[in-house]
């Protein structure tokens, strides 16, 4: 048979094609060697990252109250001291009522997971486990035989607490310094850029700012909500400790899907070893109920289309985050992808812009 007959397409790698591909291939590699290098870079300053992005994300929460009481004729100095204060004043508020409510609820909590640890033993003893009621006491013995492991953990913990204390006023710091000089630095920011490209940066980081400002408060009310809702479920089932357990539900809020999942399980776990199946079972209607609210109802009205993220992106986004940066990778990452893409799409704009 003739070969130009040959039926089957053939494909010649030229010198031309050659050359594209190894291209490719140096740019793909290029692109590789800066992802890596900025992960470890930002491994080595974490010390420093962390409370600039927690400061960020507090600037993106009272900025709001700043620019309205700056607009009601306050100095920006005192504008940005009288939001800083009451952001202090809510939070610590907040906490001591968690405290007090822990330290209210804890001694009916104790006597109740005494009486179910004890019903569980009686179960053991006479399931085909025959575990008998000495569980307790080798789990006692194993403390024992492992004391100094508890006791170094327990002294890393206190020196984790003293690096987030620090961590924590270093955050303080500069949130105080965003919001009182916040424009000043953008605007110095913006000079580093060529005059024909401050345009577009401006329009992306102001974008990519109140994208963040928009999940952070879209954020934090649906937790609330949230929290309000499983709250009264395990107020009216009469679960002990209901008020911290509300506030880990609002925590959690702030991780998507993970968080409100963890927060969820802990209640039912709870109401389950403090008030038995039943009450287990009724809280964990409740749980499903809200987070069907929140999922179905509240977040698309609330949200929008400016930061919306498809959930693969959001779960890949926590998987990544959580296994390089750990609780602050998985706090972060979300804020961080939604910023990431505002700039993307407003540098796509401005050269679609450009090009017609």
């Amino acid at each position: 048979m003739d070969q130009a007959s040959d039926p089957e397409p053939r494909i010649r790698l030229t010198s031309g094609t050659l050359r594209r591909a190894a291209i490719v291939s140096v740019q793909l590699l290029v692109v590789l060697v800066l992802l890596w290098a900025l992960r470890n870079v930002v491994q080595h300053l974490s010390y420093v990252l962390i409370p600039l992005l927690v400061a960020l994300l507090l600037t993106a929460m009272l900025e709001p109250l700043v620019g309205w009481l700056c607009r009601h004729r306050w100095p920006r100095p005192l504008a940005a001291f009288a939001a800083l204060l009451a952001g202090l004043v809510v939070a610590g508020g907040i906490v001591t009522f968690v405290v007090i409510a822990i330290i209210q609820g804890w001694d009916e909590l104790r006597q109740r997971v005494s009486e179910s640890i004890g019903q569980i033993q009686q179960w053991l003893a006479g399931s085909p486990f025959h575990l008998g009621g000495n569980l307790l006491d080798r789990v006692r013995q194993w403390l024992e035989g492992n004391q100094s492991a508890v006791v170094s953990q327990a002294m890393g913990a206190f020196t984790t607490v003293g690096s987030v204390l620090v961590g924590l006023l270093l955050a303080l710091v500069l949130l105080l310094m965003f919001l009182y000089d916040g424009p000043k630095m953008w605007h110095g920011i913006l000079r580093l850029w060529r005059p024909g490209a401050r345009e577009m940066v401006d329009q992306a980081g102001r974008r990519a700012f109140h994208g963040i400002v928009q999940y952070v408060w879209v954020t934090a009310l649906v937790a609330l909500i949230d929290a309000i809702g499983i709250g009264i479920g395990l107020a009216v089932v009469g679960v002990p400790l209901t008020v911290p357990l509300a506030a880990l539900v609002f925590l959690g809020g702030f991780v998507p899907y993970v968080g409100a999942v963890v927060s969820g399980f802990l209640a039912v776990a709870v109401t389950l070893v403090s008030n038995g199946w039943v009450s287990a079972l009724i809280i964990l209607g409740v749980v499903l109920a809200v987070q069907q609210l929140e999922g179905q109802v509240l977040q698309p009205i609330l949200q929008g289309n400016v930061s919306r993220l498809h959930p693969v992106i959001v779960l890949l986004a926590l998987v990544v985050g959580g296994t390089e940066g750990g609780i602050a990778g998985v706090l972060f990452a979300v804020p961080v992808v939604a910023a990431f893409r505002a700039v993307v799409l407003t540098v796509a704009e401005h050269r679609a812009r450009e090009q017609t």
